[in-house]
């Protein structure tokens, strides 16, 4: 149990964000996410799924054993580490992938099924993208540390899945789709923004910004009601950058390879 609790196998000192391990694992796992959807873009639907699945069983279980660690350290040494409904509750807008993933995957109804896979695209894909530079390393985890490397792992995983599903064209997204994204966003912050009044938390960054250090200032000099209003019009923008991003993207590579299908073959 103390090496999985162990802060830094190098014994430095933090900060730990931006060194050359944090640095070098994030770009591998960016690099093994590509090369891994590129191999599946050639698989069928049925096994792109599985390797989804898996992926995504893989994320849950690592992202349950860090929290059953916290617990334990909780319990453990109640006075070095209290439990606190604060930060220790999964329910941050990167944790949604858990919850949200089997319902893109496993539930019929075709709206929500394409409202929880158009949101894994476009908020929790750059969600994981960007935290696997600022999570735990700028909380005091080296990444080579078990919080760190599960963290960087977690977060990569979360970018890499809906990667692989706009890649493989296992999700074919459309024009307009985004609009089921923004609602299933504006449903899960709508609930978590309650949680946040009624607690004082600030999950999903969006009642006060106590948790989010880089606007830490702004938010310190903004009214609760501003600064969700700032948040959430973030995490709108942002997602309709990423949305339209891929789908022009893909429009443009679609007539591209078509008009190289068409070119006639000269004859001898």
């Amino acid at each position: 149990m103390e090496f999985l609790l162990k802060i830094d196998w190098l014994n430095r000192e933090p900060p730990y964000s931006f060194q050359w391990d944090h640095l070098l694992l994030v770009f591998l796992f960016i690099i093994l996410g590509v090369l891994l959807s590129l191999y599946l873009r050639k698989k069928d639907k049925d096994t792109v799924k599985k390797w989804l699945i898996a992926l995504w069983i893989v994320a849950t279980v690592t992202e349950l054993l860090f929290f059953a660690l916290q617990l334990f350290e909780c319990i453990t040494d109640p006075t070095n580490h209290p439990f606190s409904i604060d930060y220790m509750i999964p329910i941050h807008s990167c944790f949604m992938f858990m919850y949200i993933f089997p319902v893109a995957m496993f539930v019929k109804n075709k709206t929500i099924k394409l409202a929880a896979t158009n949101f894994l695209v476009v908020v929790n894909m750059i969600m994981g993208f960007i935290t696997m530079f600022v999570g735990c390393p700028s909380k005091g985890y080296s990444a080579l540390s078990y919080p760190g490397l599960q963290s960087i792992f977690y977060h990569a995983l979360i970018f890499i899945v809906p990667l692989i599903m706009v890649v493989t064209n296992y999700y074919d997204l459309q024009k307009w789709d985004i609009k089921y994204g923004i609602s299933c966003f504006g449903i899960l912050a709508t609930a978590v923004w309650i949680f946040d009044v009624i607690t004082g938390s600030d999950y999903f960054y969006i009642y006060d910004g106590h948790a989010f250090g880089i606007l830490y200032e702004i938010s310190e000099n903004v009214h609760h009601l501003v600064w969700t209003l700032i948040v959430v019009s973030c995490y709108v923008i942002t997602a309709f950058i990423i949305h339209f991003l891929i789908y022009y993207l893909k429009l443009f590579l679609s007539k591209k390879f078509h008009k190289e299908e068409e070119i006639p073959v000269e004859q001898n």
